[in-house]
């Protein structure tokens, strides 16, 4: 599939999907006339980039837990000068996550409540209709 078609398929624009493809998280094939041709597996790519950013990942980082998730090769430091502050980074996105987690968790827990409150509002206007329309009948 040529660009627009996957763009179209994952809801993202033809120039995300182009950003993508510049920061080294999308891959594509190109023709002899350099035409960039996307497969299945890269429509379930974007959303799995799509989500990673979302949760406020940057490229950098999506690239290296997108390419770990998909058992590619990574490009880890060999020494403990370069692993050190990586895993104090991705300690760091990990906190964050979990902390932007919690607060969707609590947001979850309210709306929750208030989609029932107003459920029970509704069941009773229904009730309070029906009944009435059983009186005038």
């Amino acid at each position: 599939m040529l660009i627009g078609e996957l763009a179209e398929k994952t809801g993202t624009t033809v120039r995300m999907l182009r950003y993508y493809d510049q920061h080294g998280l999308l891959k594509p094939k190109r023709t002899e006339s350099r035409y960039r041709v996307y497969d299945e597996a890269d429509v379930e790519r974007v959303r799995s980039v799509r989500c990673l950013i979302s949760s406020g990942l940057n490229v950098r980082l999506v690239r290296l837990v997108l390419a770990h998730a998909l058992g590619e090769e990574v490009d880890l430091p060999a020494d403990e000068a370069g692993c050190v502050p990586l895993l104090e980074m991705l300690q760091e996105e990990l906190s964050s996550l979990e902390d932007r987690i919690a607060g969707l968790e609590r947001s979850k827990t309210h709306l929750t409540r208030l989609v029932g409150d107003v459920e029970v509002i509704l069941a009773k206007k229904r009730a309070a209709k029906h009944t009435s329309a059983e009186v005038h009948a």
